[in-house]
Formats: C-alpha cells, sequence, structure tokens
C-alpha cells in the first residue's frame, strides 16, 4: 500500500480477508461421484489387472482426485485483491487490480463505532507430507468488524483475524487523537 492520497497519516493495520466458507453441495456431489466411480473403476482394474492394467491406474487416480478436490476445497483461503487498511485517521477496503488501487469503502474513525459480527474460531492444521500426520494445529479467531456511524454500516472488514484486537486498536487511536 503506496502512501498515495494518505496526507499525513500512518497506516497502523492492514490484512487481507479469509474465505472460511464450507463446501458447497456441488463439491461435495463431485468429490462423492469421483471418489465413488475412482473407487470401482479401481476395483474392476484390481479384479482384472493381468487382462487391462490401466483401468487400474485410471480408477486409482479418480479415486484419489476425487479425495484431493475434498481436501483442496475444505481449506480457508485469503481473498485476492482485497486489503483492508486501518490508518491514524481512517477505515478503509482497497481493491488492488491490474490498473492499481481504488478504495471503495472508507470511514473517518472519530465518527465511527465498531462493533464485531459473525465471530468464529477455525481450526487449521499442518500436514507433513513425507508421513501424512499432522504435525500442528492451530486455531484461528475470525469475524467481521464493522464501522458504523449511526446506524449505518460505512466500512466493514470481512472475515478479518482477531477482530477483537482491531476494536482494541481502534480505540487506541480514538484515545491517541483526544489527547
Amino acid at each position: 500500500m503506496t502512501a498515495e492520497g494518505l496526507d499525513n497519516e500512518e497506516i497502523i493495520y492492514t490484512s487481507d480477508p479469509f474465505v472460511t466458507k464450507g463446501l458447497t453441495h456441488r463439491d461435495i456431489l463431485i468429490s462423492a461421484l469421483l471418489f465413488f466411480f475412482g473407487f470401482f473403476l479401481f476395483l474392476g482394474g484390481l479384479a482384472l489387472i493381468m487382462i487391462t492394467p490401466i483401468i487400474f491406474i485410471i480408477g486409482l487416480l479418480i479415486f484419489l482426485g476425487g479425495i484431493g478436490l475434498f481436501i483442496i476445497r475444505r481449506r480457508p483461503r485469503r481473498i485476492k485483491g482485497v486489503h483492508y487498511v486501518l490508518t491514524n485517521k481512517r477505515a478503509m477496503v482497497v481493491l488492488v487490480d491490474r490498473q492499481g488501487q481504488k478504495i471503495i469503502q472508507e470511514c473517518n474513525l472519530a465518527d465511527t463505532v465498531p462493533i464485531v459480527q459473525k465471530k468464529r474460531s477455525i481450526n487449521l492444521s499442518q500436514m507433513n507430507r513425507q508421513t501424512g500426520n499432522v504435525t500442528a494445529t492451530t486455531s484461528v479467531t475470525v469475524g467481521d468488524v464493522v464501522f458504523m456511524q449511526k446506524t449505518i454500516p460505512k466500512v466493514i472488514f470481512r472475515d478479518v483475524e482477531d477482530p477483537d484486537g482491531i476494536l482494541r486498536t481502534v480505540e487506541q487511536i480514538k484515545r491517541s487523537m483526544l489527547t
């Protein structure tokens, strides 16, 4: 984030949102079809391995593809191109694309009250590629921080890590504005 257009402002916090949506029904259906179709092709190929080993290999690949699709779609991912920026005066949602940066939402911190909505905990596990064992599991608190001006939401930071920490930071910024 460049300092362009931030007249005497100091960037205090930047973040990217997490995509925490789970599997859709379509993803589960596709994974299940690949899993079962591949499993039966694998078994059929195993029975006929002497005649046609290619069915065995194709079945195994489709079976593993179904499992891999299910695992890959379950992981939380970050949304590319959207950044949340908190300065000593403003809260902003910035869209970054090939044409540059564009502020799509902004508000003055002195006029708003931040609140936390949809706070939840996400468990993230790290797996050892060689052994397949889970080596570490961490929990991340994710939620929405909404900057309200009277009863109107002005800026929404969706799915940010540690939303309570952002609230504490905003309170500190507001206290420093008063002194």
